[in-house]
């Protein structure tokens, strides 16, 4: 498997409150890999919608718009260069959000995303989506996203969960690259979804060599098994009663442990975890996780 660095990382800024807070995130994260920063501010495209239904009417964002936001994100890198040490470009684009944040960590070759987010419920949830989630699944680089409570820098306390999907594995180095820079704590969680007595000892064997793998970096490590009808609730759970500074997730962590009816797995923790989550992009093909 591809090893994981963190050397550049993007933050999509809409100067809320939570995007302000994940600057801060980012930035403290940059300072300890050493890593470079990319601001990003998107100017939505009211004005492109607008310009298709009345074609002839060609409205481009006014410039009054697009100088105030540069000079805003010139601001804050130069407040990031002063606190923590870390260089910052600055890029102001126009289109929509979500395809705008994946096309600029391309473009930037970004190994991490993070990212304000407020949550969502109800109707956007399933028929709309966040601009997280959006950004979560379709990153080819991992995407930390952070809501407001989040107000402890770093990691000190990682939620590994563990279930018996292909990919499940693939975050274990993830885990152990970010526990050694935060020197974390990792809570090795096993998400048991059968009463099969196979299955069970398959998932036991699984933890056994993550466990391993894990002390053998030097890393603390908690490990539990749990069962309940819904695993995202209990992830979320179980990340308030350990007090959770991060879960990692795969973005195709098993969506039958939780049933259609309430979202993907995935779905349910980005959308709705108080608890800072890195989501991440399964290699298809591959359930190497670099033990």
């Amino acid at each position: 498997m591809k090893s994981f660095k963190i050397e550049k990382i993007l933050i999509p800024i809409d100067f809320s409150e939570t995007s302000l807070l994940a600057i801060e995130h980012a930035a403290f994260t940059a300072q300890l890999f050493k890593a470079d920063l990319v601001l990003l501010h998107v100017v939505e495209n009211h004005w492109e919608r607008f310009n298709i239904v009345v074609p002839e009417l060609r409205i481009d964002p006014p410039n009054g718009i697009i100088n105030a936001v540069e000079k805003r994100l010139e601001e804050i890198a130069g407040n990031i260069r002063s606190k923590y040490g870390v260089k910052s470009i600055c890029i102001t684009s126009n289109g929509t959000i979500f395809s705008e944040i994946i096309s600029v960590s391309k473009e930037h070759t970004v190994d991490l995303i993070i990212m304000g987010t407020h949550g969502i419920s109800g109707f956007a949830e399933f028929f709309v989506g966040s601009n997280t989630y959006k950004v979560a699944t379709q990153s080819e680089c991992p995407v930390i996203s952070i809501q407001m409570n989040a107000k402890n820098l770093g990691f000190k306390e990682i939620l590994l969960p563990i279930d018996l999907s292909e990919h499940s594995r693939q975050k274990v180095h993830h885990a152990v690259v970010l526990a050694k820079h935060f020197a974390s704590q990792i809570h090795l969680v096993g998400l048991e979804d059968s009463s099969d007595e196979s299955e069970l000892k398959k998932l036991e064997l699984h933890l056994d060599q993550i466990e391993n793998f894990i002390k053998k970096n030097e890393i603390a490590c908690v490990r539990t098994m749990v069962t309940a009808a819904n695993q995202a609730k209990m992830t979320i759970d179980y990340a308030t009663e350990v007090d959770a500074d991060l879960i990692i997730i795969m973005t195709d962590q098993d969506e039958n442990i939780t049933g259609r009816l309430m979202g993907t797995y995935a779905q349910q923790i980005i959308n709705h975890s108080k608890t800072p989550v890195m989501s991440i992009q399964p290699i298809v093909g591959n359930s190497d996780w670099g033990h």
